[in-house]
């Protein structure tokens, strides 16, 4: 009898302590899924009104609760009406660009489950040529290093190398150049691109496998994801694209199945390959909406950038995630995996007011860590009613998005657009926000114009930087025939100066722009025509004169990995 009472008091308590949960934190209290999907009706106008006054083409959400898909759409047209555009689907593909480092998080941890990889695995151990900075970091540097920003170097290290469209043993060299900062290996946050993407290579060799193949069997296949990509997306809109493919892996096929299987698949590929429809990534110039070339820029690295997804697949991952590991009764990463990935690993600290990649009116500033191919952070109305929130951002080459889960509430978001990168707009992770904040009962923010306010202080801040430069003790420029010449630097190789009629011209050998006078020695140039990934803003060249008052070096501000001085060699 007293076994009884004391259970039904047990039970009494509980319920009590659930109430009184509810009464004081009243936005914990359970959202149902209908409410969700009200909230996901009222985004539709949201997005739809963002994207007139932003200028994006398309974007796509997906919305998922634990291992329910509640919610997926795409909206607007794959690229602008004078490029032939044709209206996105719930299947179109749409580039997420460093969204893909979670899905090669997940992948990692795939593996670590098998046995066949561990985090604490030397890097060296399978990729022997791998060098950063020094010896001792080269030896010491492990895959959880790789995948977790705590390599101690500086934000992007050598992007813009990869931007530039240099080759890709000139940007993974730049890494004997570059240093640490003190005291931050395996501390501290320095978001990474290229170090990320290195662990691609490192999967390869451990298993043998090209890195979409990996991600097609250990994701794509396992989640029923038929309209996603871990390839060129343009080579996955034609049959043609898809041959000219599969013929750049001919060799590596060749060598793991034999010549004539591997000419077979060659030959098969252009007649059993099923186009899909992808968008066209977009890029703001001078306040433009301008479609980029379609270079295969996501897949130099695809390890860190090379994912595409479709509305209803994104809306898959998102599930997967929110169901900690398990999609569909499928375990793809193990829940005891899944917790370590999204553990509090590098710590993010010292944020900028006007840092590009958060944002502070939501996400606070203390108790942010990035673990493995996920940030965590706390999301806050106005200080109160947190809730841990595990997230990734992406955003480059004219293409954005964002994930969220907030496991409290098993809820996941997902936002994705053919307009960017981040330091163009945030719109999608602004979105995500919104979604959020209709799901929370936060306090309103205005999140478009957020958007819209964003862009117009970061081009304020140009406009002033360009006119402080011009209007400060203005003076002439030399005759042009003083600039001309080769100016080396030891990561970058040469950029030519040349004149070309009354203009002088640069070039790296890959892209080449026109150099506009701003004052004295100072000159400007379009970053659209000298970098792959270009935004509102001008670039500059600044040249410096040696002590018998010739033009002897040059900085130049796209190319700017340890302040980089070009020296004039002829």
């Amino acid at each position: 009898m007293f076994t009884k009472m004391l259970k039904i008091f047990q039970k009494a308590l509980a319920l009590l302590f659930a109430l009184i949960a509810i009464k004081i934190f009243p936005s914990f209290a359970a959202i149902t899924d209908e409410q969700i999907l009200e909230n996901a009706k009222q985004m539709e106008k949201i997005i739809i009104e963002g994207m007139k006054k932003i200028g994006i083409p398309a974007v796509a959400i997906s919305i998922a609760r634990k291992d329910k898909i509640l919610y997926y759409n795409a909206f607007g047209e794959t690229t602008l009406p004078d490029n032939g555009p044709s209206p996105v689907s719930a299947k179109t593909l749409f580039p997420v660009s460093s969204v893909s480092k979670n899905v090669t998080a997940i992948l990692v941890g795939a593996l670590v489950d098998e046995g066949k990889i561990a985090f604490e695995d030397k890097v060296r151990k399978y990729y022997p040529e791998f060098f950063i900075c020094n010896e001792w970091l080269s030896n010491e540097f492990t895959i959880r290093d790789l995948i977790s920003h705590s390599s101690g170097l500086k934000h992007f290290s050598a992007d813009s190398l990869l931007k530039g469209g240099y080759e890709i043993p000139i940007v993974l060299n730049a890494f004997r150049y570059l240093k640490q900062t003190p005291g931050k290996f395996r501390r501290y946050y320095g978001y990474q691109n290229v170090v990320y993407g290195i662990v691609g290579y490192v999967l390869e060799s451990a298993t043998g496998k090209k890195y979409e193949d990996l991600v097609e069997e250990y994701i794509f296949s396992k989640m029923d994801m038929k309209n996603s990509s871990a390839i060129r997306i343009d080579a996955e809109s034609s049959r043609i694209g898809h041959f000219k493919y599969m013929l750049s892996r001919f060799f590596y096929d060749k060598s793991k199945i034999g010549f004539f299987q591997a000419l077979l698949k060659l030959v098969g590929s252009i007649f059993t390959h099923e186009p899909k429809e992808i968008v066209t990534s977009h890029s703001r110039y001078l306040d433009n909406i301008l479609p980029l070339e379609q270079v295969g820029f996501f897949h130099k690295f695809p390890a860190t950038s090379g994912i595409s997804f479709s509305a209803e697949d994104y809306s898959k991952w998102i599930s997967m995630l929110a169901n900690k590991g398990t999609y569909n009764g499928k375990q793809i990463v193990s829940e005891k995996t899944f917790s370590q990935l999204t553990s509090n690993i590098s710590e993010i600290k010292n944020i900028k007011d006007d840092d590009a990649t958060f944002v502070k009116s939501r996400y606070s500033e203390k108790g942010m860590y990035y673990g493995m191919g996920f940030f965590k952070s706390r999301y806050f109305d106005n200080g109160k009613n947190g809730r841990d929130i595990i997230y990734h951002m992406g955003g480059i080459y004219g293409a954005t998005a964002f994930i969220a889960v907030s496991p409290s509430d098993d809820l996941a978001a997902g936002v994705v657009c053919n307009l960017g990168g981040v330091a163009q707009t945030m719109f999608c992770e602004y979105m995500v926000n919104q979604f959020f904040d209709l799901c929370f009962g936060f306090s309103k923010i205005d999140w478009i114009q957020a958007d819209i306010d964003r862009k117009n202080y970061y081009q304020s801040r140009h406009d002033y930087f360009h006119k402080n430069l011009s209007e400060r003790n203005p003076s002439p420029m030399e005759k042009p025939e003083k600039y001309v010449g080769t100016y080396s630097n030891e990561m970058y190789g040469d950029i030519k100066v040349s004149k070309k009629d009354d203009n002088l011209i640069i070039s790296n050998g890959i892209r080449s722009a026109r150099l506009d006078h701003v004052n004295g020695d100072t000159f400007s140039f379009s970053g659209k025509d000298m970098t792959l990934v270009y935004f509102d803003n001008n670039e500059y060249a600044w040249f410096f004169r040696d002590e018998e008052n010739n033009i002897s070096s040059a900085n130049f501000s796209c190319f700017d990995e340890n302040k980089a001085e070009f020296v004039k060699i002829k």
